[in-house]
């Protein structure tokens, strides 16, 4: 006999399901359209990568989440789930470093100064590139970080969640401050000292070399500095979903 909890979480399942389909069709849109577009834009093909590797995260949830809904509760499976989460950690940072691919668009010159510029007449002085091309990297660039990080959100909120029902709101937002500033960290070294997700893996030993040569306040600075963009973006996207669950419950 099916009852309305399981009905309710089957009707969850789906919806998720539904989601990642969306997003998964309009990031195939976004690689089709980044390869095609043509003009400078071209070289923002590098956003592809970027953007493959922040779906990483969420595909990990779903095997977690999977994995727990239809395998009882034993020592592999304990064992399983930690490694996997040890990996989501791993790779959830370049869902928020792909913010930080804006700084791709400073080689453009987005201002021109006006050459029929006057004082006291109605000319302004700054006036805004009118060059396609340029508009094109930024729209490129725009599209390949929301979709990233909507998609690594998404993974969050739902370990988010997760947490709350294991222990408790303030254990989990305690937990998910953590995150924020170990992916603060991540971005530091990503950005500064290209060092990858995966290199834990294929180059365990350079990560020591990393930290003995970076452990001063500069790095402390980024790392916070970073990791308050994470966590602020996070909670402002998590308001918004709860609000938004809340108007629909009451209406």
């Amino acid at each position: 006999m099916v009852t309305r909890e399981d009905d309710g979480v089957g009707n969850i399942k789906y919806k998720f399901r539904m989601i990642k389909k969306l997003l998964g069709a309009v990031t195939l849109l976004y690689f089709i359209w980044n390869i095609f577009s043509g003009g400078i834009g071209q070289k923002n093909i590098f956003m592809i990568w970027n953007v493959i590797l922040a779906w990483v995260p969420l595909e990990i949830v779903s095997l977690l989440c999977y994995i727990n809904s239809k395998y009882k509760k034993n020592g592999l499976i304990k064992i399983i789930t930690i490694f996997l989460g040890i990996l989501w950690l791993l790779f959830y940072p370049n869902s928020t470093y792909i913010i930080t691919d804006f700084i791709h668009l400073s080689s453009n010159q987005y201002h021109l100064i006006n050459p029929n510029y006057s004082p006291y007449t109605r000319e302004a002085r700054i006036i805004f590139n009118d060059n396609v091309n340029i508009w094109l990297d930024f729209v490129n660039i725009s599209i390949g970080v929301w979709i990233g990080y909507v998609v690594g959100f998404i993974s969050l909120y739902i370990i988010h969640h997760s947490l709350i029902k294991k222990y408790n709101s303030m254990v989990s937002w305690i937990l998910v401050l953590i995150v924020h500033i170990l992916t603060g960290f991540a971005i530091f070294i990503g950005r500064f000292n290209r060092w990858n997700s995966w290199d834990i893996i294929l180059h365990p030993t350079n990560i020591i070399t990393i930290l003995q040569s970076i452990v001063n306040l500069k790095t402390l600075k980024f790392t916070l500095l970073f990791g308050v963009l994470s966590l602020v973006v996070y909670v402002i996207n998590y308001l918004v979903l709860e609000i938004g669950k809340l108007a629909v419950s009451k209406s």
